[in-house]
């Protein structure tokens, strides 16, 4: 949805250009974006089963290439069904719902009560996971920043991870998020430890997102100071960061990028709002390519009332050089066309390697993820990490565990003694056997602590379950 200021949107105009690589022109009218009427009763029903199946003939099947949405508004379980029947018409594997749990304020400007807040933990979130095989996946949002800070306490957030929740949604609705509010700091670096990512951070610049001016610096700056100040936290901003739509947005999108590594972004309504008086699909294309670990797909659809052709016209954008205009129908112009390895990270590998969830729900529907793709590495999760039990007699083996993600350094201690471990960048370690034969005989605690490149840590223990038993 909009920032947090408020934004125009743009009609669709029929002219062309023969001089412009964009095949399509938009003159922008000041035109608010419907909140939840994208698309109503008035759209056009599904086109028959037999059309999806020749429309995905020309691009990437559901088999080969899973989908997750990142950025849908759904509040209900007649919703959560239906947005399941389309996913699998039109290629779709989980659909990320931002609609649950919303703190609001009263007409006085307080929180509001519990008993006025629609709570989505429970039963909706049962349904999804017994009757969904968890293909919709929930994050609570936040509406508003007040000058206080954020809402959310340290253990609500805590609380968000054991419901269940796979991120939280931040939305400053007009305030400039700065490192100066109080009380944000805490709840970020939770946010941070909790493997929880910040989802559809809402903020952006009017100017970039219109393609005129960098009219108000200020609100970019700020927000992503407070992504550098929160080196541990995952920072997804909503909409490309309102910058994606432009070429002068993408460059400073470039700069931001290559200086904050916590920093991604989603492409929900992206393309309906390209600015083709600025805007290369020439240069879009080779920004995605470059920057495919930073970009995640997501659509923006409310109360999944979009058709499948919709769906399959926002997939030609990404997958194909074709001509057309996109889920919100916006100007008609080319595709991407990007490569399958660019679309593989877009489509699913960031969403898993920022989400475990995401990947569990993945890898349970028989998607290899794996934990390299290229240069690409799982490195922004705090690394979950366990030892296995077992009994060594003469023959000492390798002691081994888990851990979920590419680590920096694995410490292991036993008897007093510290170790070096050795991550075998597959979701395994090891301490090798040579490493123990300075051991006592008998039962050993053991304690590994590992700890990935932004410097979470996690730990596991022996403690009263696992031993080590060394004969010599």
């Amino acid at each position: 949805m909009a920032g947090s200021i408020s934004r125009s949107r743009s009609k669709v105009g029929s002219g062309s250009h023969p001089g412009l690589r964009n095949v399509a022109l938009v003159r922008n009218q000041r035109l608010m974006k419907p909140s939840r009427m994208f698309f109503s009763a008035t759209c056009a029903t599904l086109s028959a089963v037999a059309s999806l199946q020749a429309d995905q003939q020309v691009i990437f099947p559901p088999e080969s290439m899973p989908r997750v949405d990142m950025h849908t508004h759904m509040d209900a379980k007649d919703q959560y069904d239906k947005c399941v029947a389309a996913m699998d018409q039109w290629g779709g594997t989980i659909s990320i719902t931002l609609a649950g749990l919303f703190w609001v304020k009263d007409n006085e400007g307080n929180k509001a009560s519990p008993a006025s807040v629609r709570q989505i933990p429970g039963n909706d979130m049962v349904h999804a996971k017994e009757k969904l095989n968890d293909r919709i996946l929930f994050v609570p949002g936040a509406f508003t920043i007040p000058s206080e800070g954020i809402w959310w306490t340290v253990d609500e957030i805590k609380k968000f991870k054991e419901q269940g929740f796979v991120g939280l949604k931040l939305w400053p609705h007009g305030k400039i998020l700065t490192s100066k509010i109080p009380k944000i700091h805490e709840q970020l670096d939770e946010a941070g430890r909790q493997g929880m990512p910040l989802i559809a951070f809402h903020t952006g610049d009017p100017g970039n997102a219109e393609g005129n001016s960098p009219a108000f610096p200020q609100y970019e700056d700020d927000t992503i100071e407070v992504a550098a100040k929160h080196p541990q936290a995952t920072f997804i901003f909503a909409h490309g960061l309102f910058m994606l739509q432009s070429n002068q947005g993408m460059e400073k999108l470039a700069a931001i990028f290559d200086k904050h590594p916590n920093v991604f972004v989603d492409i929900a309504y992206v393309h309906n709002d390209r600015k083709v008086a600025d805007y290369s699909v020439a240069k879009a294309r080779e920004f995605y390519m470059k920057y495919r670990d930073r970009i995640l797909f997501g659509t923006d659809v409310f109360a999944a009332g979009a058709t499948a052709q919709a769906f399959l016209k926002e997939r030609k954008l990404l997958e194909t050089a074709e001509v057309t205009d996109g889920i919100h129908r916006g100007p008609k112009l080319e595709g991407l066309n990007l490569p399958p390895d660019v679309l593989n990270h877009l489509y699913y590998w960031n969403s898993a390697r920022l989400i475990p969830r995401v990947r569990e729900v993945l890898e349970a529907r028989k998607f290899e993820i794996g934990f390299e793709l290229g240069n690409f590495k799982f490195d922004r999760l705090p690394p979950d990490v366990t030892v296995n039990k077992v009994t060594f007699g003469n023959l000492a083996g390798d002691l081994t565990g888990t851990v979920n993600c590419v680590t920096e350094s694995l410490v292991i201690e036993i008897a007093g003694k510290t170790f070096q471990g050795i991550d075998n960048k597959n979701g395994t370690w090891k301490l090798p056997s040579e490493q123990l034969k300075g051991l006592p005989a008998g039962s050993h605690d053991v304690k590994v602590t590992a700890k990935n490149s932004i410097g979470l840590v996690r730990t596991d223990s022996t403690t009263g379950e696992l031993t080590l038993t060394v004969a010599r």
